[in-house]
């Protein structure tokens, strides 16, 4: 099984660190540009998809049932504390989950297949990201999500994934080759310049169709 982390469509909530670059409207049409990739990417997973929301979000509900995926909402509590309810929820249904966000746009059924086959002998993964953190964690063992696994861990810099290892015995964790992911108006332009990211507003979401803006 494969979550998607989300945030709601709110302008100034989203791609924060790309306001001061591309102001809150832009920040956040790159948000769903990024969404666009992420989910078109989602629907060649190999099983069943769930779009875990932090707020509601009348669009992104209706843009999950049209892929027939289920929708949620993340728990309260920093990002270790909601993944790791959200891996455990997964776990009570699935032998082998899979978390990732919406910032990566390399992501895509051979990665996906590469970290669920690694779960058939490690009962924790991660997709690395060449900035430290990562794209991509799952696992395959319930009785390791407490809601306190990542306490301490320093996410959203260079120390995310080195940390989150820090909390599994070596022998439990695999680590998968490094991808990117666009969090700086750097990552914007090299993804343009890839032709992974339009330099314009792309296709919307499924909302968007039927007039939503």
């Amino acid at each position: 099984m494969l979550i998607i982390f989300a945030r709601a469509l709110q302008a100034g909530q989203v791609k924060t660190r790309l306001i001061p670059n591309f102001g809150a409207e832009g920040a956040m049409q790159i948000y769903k540009q990024l969404l666009w990739r992420t989910f078109s990417a989602a629907q060649e997973f190999p099983g069943d998809v769930q779009l875990w929301l932090d707020k509601p979000d009348a669009a992104l509900k209706a843009e999950a049932t049209v892929r027939g995926w289920s929708c949620h909402l993340q728990s309260d509590g920093d990002l270790g504390e909601r993944m790791a309810r959200a891996l455990s929820h997964g776990l009570g249904h699935f032998s082998r989950v899979l978390l990732i966000g919406s910032d990566c746009l390399l992501l895509g059924r051979p990665y996906f297949e590469q970290a669920l086959h690694t779960l058939a002998h490690a009962p924790v993964v991660f997709g690395a990201s060449e900035d430290g953190g990562y794209v991509l964690l799952g696992s395959s063992q319930a009785s390791l999500w407490s809601a306190a696994r990542f306490n301490g861990v320093r996410f959203g810099g260079h120390h995310a994934l080195q940390d989150s290892c820090a909390c599994f015995a070596p022998e439990q964790i695999v680590v998968l080759p490094p991808l990117w992911d666009v969090d700086e108006a750097s990552d914007v332009a090299r993804a343009r310049s890839s032709g992974l990211l339009p330099p314009v507003a792309c296709p919307e979401l499924v909302g968007a169709r039927k007039g939503w803006t």
